[in-house]
């Protein structure tokens, strides 16, 4: 895991599936500290990992976790309309991810915004700022290119 840094790509989609495993785990939902501890359980995460800051001071690997919500929300496999707790949806309690559907639900998803940004007349809200509702995060996608 600690060799993660230096792949190419956005690491937090690593994520995806221990994160779908994790609330499942959980019961299906859970607070995102609860969620985070049992990935990091789940995975064996050293504190080394789990204590390592991005520029803004925030954990990196909680804002990695932060983005994969994000993205499985955006994919329907998370409910993201109750603040402070992260559920499945129905069609996430049966999903299982692999790292290839992982990557291809994150390329999916970076087509869709792309498309979005290009087709938008007027900025009513920006991507940007989507992505920072989603998870409380301030700093653009760690390792994205």
């Amino acid at each position: 895991m600690a060799k993660q840094k230096k792949e190419e790509g956005a690491q937090f989609v690593h994520y995806f599936g221990p994160l779908l495993d994790a609330l499942r785990e959980l019961g299906g939902s859970g607070t995102p500290n609860e969620v985070i501890e049992r990935i990091a359980q789940d995975l064996g995460l050293s504190d080394e990992i789990q204590d390592e800051s991005i520029s803004s001071g925030e954990s990196r690997y909680r804002n990695q976790v932060g983005w994969a919500r994000f993205y499985l929300a955006r994919e329907g496999l998370l409910d993201s309309s109750k603040r402070g707790v992260w559920s499945l949806t129905e069609r996430g309690r049966t999903t299982s991810l692999t790292r290839a559907q992982s990557h291809e639900i994150f390329l999916k998803w970076v087509r869709i915004f792309k498309e979005q940004r290009h087709s938008k007349t007027s900025v009513d809200e920006p991507i940007a700022e989507q992505i920072a509702e989603g998870t409380g995060a301030t700093q653009p996608i760690t390792g994205a290119k």
